[in-house]
């Protein structure tokens, strides 16, 4: 038996060992390395020195324009590769799955927001058409009963832009508040899914080389794959850190708002039957 086959067959052994265990690594595509993990690698991870910025409390190591433009070539083929069923999609379910629900809050939060804040306006524009008429009224029939409806028609004007600044300052400002706590959230799980294709990337290259059999491509490619992963590791742990501190109970938080909605436009109403009884 010639060495050149025993060299492809210990190539396919290697690869073979490796899928299985890429299949056992659960439903993440992107895992937190263990310590078994870390230690079991010949090649020692690279301690960044020189960091860009701290975006977001993640530090973020400096990259030249080249290094950019060929990790968004690479997350690109990635994704075109998944697209044609070329390479299997990343198992981030997890992930995409409170991607998913955060994105579903952020609409119905928005869809609140909307109808919140139509209805305020709804109560200012009722509020200055009873203005105007108590006003041509007025124009219509001098006297001091006309006076007084001309003054509690403005009164109810002013009150109503009481109201609608209480509600915009209060209510929707939380509303407000907990969307871009959530769009947050969401950019951070974005930027995590490039990190992810840039392991799913690095993995299916260092296969192929495995495959070419040529041994210096396989230590950088090697090399390559743990500096994805241990990117991603980081970037995993802080959106995980972030997802706990989101408040838990959501419907709660909406029922608080939706009463404070209420007290407000009742606070409103009742001032007006006031003005009407005096």
């Amino acid at each position: 038996m010639s060495l050149s086959t025993l060299h492809q067959r210990s190539n396919r052994t290697t690869i073979k060992e490796e899928d299985v265990r890429s299949q056992e690594d659960g439903s993440d595509s992107c895992p937190l390395l263990g310590e078994d993990d870390r230690t079991s690698s010949s090649i020692q991870p690279v301690r960044i020195r020189d960091v860009r910025r701290i975006d977001n409390g993640v530090l973020t190591p400096k990259r030249s324009l080249v290094q950019r433009i060929q990790s968004r070539k690479n997350r690109l083929i990635q994704r075109v590769l998944v697209a044609c069923r070329l390479a299997d999609p990343s198992r981030d379910q997890t992930f995409k799955q409170t991607q998913t629900s955060n994105r579903t809050v952020i609409e119905q939060l928005a869809a609140i927001r909307s109808s919140l804040f139509d209805h305020s306006q709804s109560v200012v524009n009722l509020s200055a058409a009873i203005c105007c008429f108590a006003g041509s009224s007025l124009r219509l029939q001098d006297d001091d009963a006309m006076t007084n409806v001309a003054a509690e028609g403005h009164r109810i004007r002013e009150y109503s832009l009481v109201f609608s600044d209480q509600v915009e300052k209060s209510v929707l400002a939380k509303i407000d508040l907990r969307i871009a706590e959530l769009e947050r959230i969401d950019s951070f799980i974005e930027k995590r899914a490039k990190l992810v294709l840039d392991v799913e990337y690095a993995k299916r290259t260092l296969a192929v080389e495995h495959q070419k059999g040529n041994v210096n491509r396989v230590a950088e490619r090697k090399q390559a794959l743990q500096a994805a992963q241990l990117e991603c590791e980081r970037a995993t742990r802080f959106v995980t850190e972030q997802l706990k501190s989101l408040r838990p109970n959501q419907d709660a938080d909406m029922l608080e708002l939706f009463q404070e909605y209420a007290q407000l436009a009742a606070q409103f109403f009742q001032r007006g039957a006031d003005l009407a009884d005096a």
